[in-house]
């Protein structure tokens, strides 16, 4: 795995220029010469390479930008992806090399995968196919954590790396996956050992990496048992930290609660500004509409408290961004507790919910 950053050792300084130039291009070609050259033969490509390490591929990542090298290129009218057009800069065209970067709507299952230039002479298509991570599910098979990537086209996967850290920061951790399936919209693998936080990627045997957003906690508080620094305590209710009703892994937290007692967990002073969101997983076993809402510092009182859906049978995953209990300002230094409060507001003597999977982004 390459690190997450740009290398451009291979491509000169004119290459440098257009690279920064293409990315002012749009679909409707809204830059022109004051003509185009004359055709004297249809397009010929010779290789396409991503565009960052000027690398031979064929396979592409959509909103990626590729170097097109062949003949006759000047002259050309269009680029199509999958039968969509690419916007490019017809300015920046020479004989040999073109630039386009592929459109974040181009198709890409079940197509033809063929690169197509155009100009006035005639056409030429290419062999090349698209790929995109466009989300992720979490499960636990048999005690095994496991990942399924969706999106396409997966059909010539290669590997999966779950990637950590930087080489800058000197704590880059690059973990292998073990793949359990692939199917052209689907790959599933088992997630490393020890892996917390990470982005997945996913490399093909054509020469294409996609990345997937983030995967993980930068920082958990209970994942099958209650982070070392943490501490929880309540009022009118009861819990259990080691309850078998799982969203992932072995244990989740039982909550049972009379109406508007809530739930405790004491922090270790986490610095406000140190995460961006906290996500947590709830599950809801009373009726639709039943809540529970999320509370720092006990309940101070410059924070808009978040609520949360309990939804019956069902495990509901939230992300809520740190600012959004700040939106008027007036936030901590740091957070040193953490309420979850029933708060259906229905009446009834007990309630219970369960919490999992819950951590900083």
């Amino acid at each position: 795995m390459k690190k997450n950053s740009v290398t451009l050792n291979n491509i000169s300084a004119f290459f440098l220029m257009l690279l920064a130039l293409i990315q002012l291009t749009s679909c409707e070609n809204e830059f022109h010469k004051d003509s185009i050259p004359e055709a004297t033969a249809p397009p010929v490509i010779h290789s396409v390479s991503e565009a960052r390490e000027d690398v031979p591929v064929t396979q592409g990542v959509l909103e990626g930008t590729y170097i097109i090298r062949g003949e006759n290129l000047a002259s050309l009218i269009s680029i199509d992806f999958n039968g969509f057009p690419a916007g490019f800069n017809p300015a920046l065209l020479t004989d040999n090399i073109a630039f386009v970067e592929v459109p974040e709507d181009a198709p890409y299952i079940d197509q033809e995968n063929i690169l197509r230039l155009e100009n006035l002479k005639g056409a030429t298509e290419y062999d090349f196919s698209l790929l995109s991570i466009d989300g992720f599910t979490e499960e636990t098979v048999d005690g095994v954590k496991t990942v399924t990537l969706q999106g396409g086209d997966f059909t010539d996967t290669a590997s999966v790396t779950f990637v950590s850290g930087s080489e800058e920061n000197g704590n880059l951790v690059e973990a292998p996956a073990t793949i359990l399936s692939i199917s052209q919209t689907e790959v599933v693998v088992e997630v490393p050992s020890g892996v917390e936080q990470a982005f997945i990627y996913l490399a093909t045997s054509r020469g294409a990496v996609a990345q997937s957003d983030s995967y993980g906690f930068s920082y958990s508080i209970f994942i099958d048992a209650l982070h070392a620094d943490w501490s929880t305590s309540e009022w009118g209710g009861t819990h259990d930290l080691a309850s078998t009703e799982v969203a992932l892994g072995e244990f989740s937290i039982k909550s049972v609660r009379e109406a508007w007692s809530g739930l405790t967990f004491l922090a270790p002073n986490i610095p406000f500004d140190e995460y961006d969101a906290l996500t947590v997983s709830v599950y809801g076993t009373g009726s639709a509409g039943d809540k529970v809402q999320i509370a720092l510092n006990d309940f101070d009182g410059a924070q808009t408290v978040q609520p949360i859906d309990l939804i019956p049978g069902e495990w509901n995953k939230v992300v809520i961004p740190l600012s959004d209990f700040y939106p008027n300002g007036g936030a901590p230094d740091t957070i040193f507790r953490m309420d979850f409060q029933e708060s259906s507001n229905t009446g009834l003597a007990q309630y219970i919910f369960y919490i999992d999977d819950f951590g900083f982004l």
